[in-house]
């Protein structure tokens, strides 16, 4: 499992919670792998896990594009070489039954959160902060 770290705090709420939701999704998986849950929970675990991950990037790259953020399509490349790294997961764990799916997603989640979320996205989020629009990002994200 990875804990939450405060420090990756954006400071907008939605999408702060939109980041932790992801992680517990991630987690979830994890935790199904450790627990030898079998090939089906598995699977539809990673699934789970890899819908909510795309949903969160849709909703943050919709977000910015509303909000006009200059950098939007360096950020879409970013997310687009992270779905990259996702699929080779769900291909690797198909085809090598010795595959440890477990590590490999802490690893993606760790890349993302710790590498993407402190970087990438602390840019847009002192570009809508600067920008005096950070009261418009609740809008682009569900309750």
């Amino acid at each position: 499992m990875v804990d939450w770290d405060d420090s990756i705090l954006l400071g907008l709420a939605k999408v702060d919670d939109d980041h932790k939701s992801v992680l517990r999704h991630i987690n979830h998986f994890i935790d199904t792998v450790e627990t030898r849950s079998g090939t089906v929970a598995i699977h539809d675990s990673f699934r789970r896990m890899e819908r909510r991950i795309y949903r969160h990037l849709e909703l943050e790259e919709a977000m910015l594009d509303a909000l006009g953020f200059t950098g939007a399509e360096a950020h879409k490349a970013a997310h687009g070489a992270l779905t990259d790294d996702l699929e080779a997961i769900w291909e690797d764990m198909l085809a090598d039954p010795h595959f440890r799916p477990d590590e490999a997603a802490r690893a993606w989640l760790e890349s993302w959160l710790f590498k993407h979320v402190s970087t990438e996205d602390f840019r847009y989020r002192d570009w809508i902060v600067a920008a005096g629009l950070a009261d418009r990002v609740d809008a682009h994200f569900p309750d």
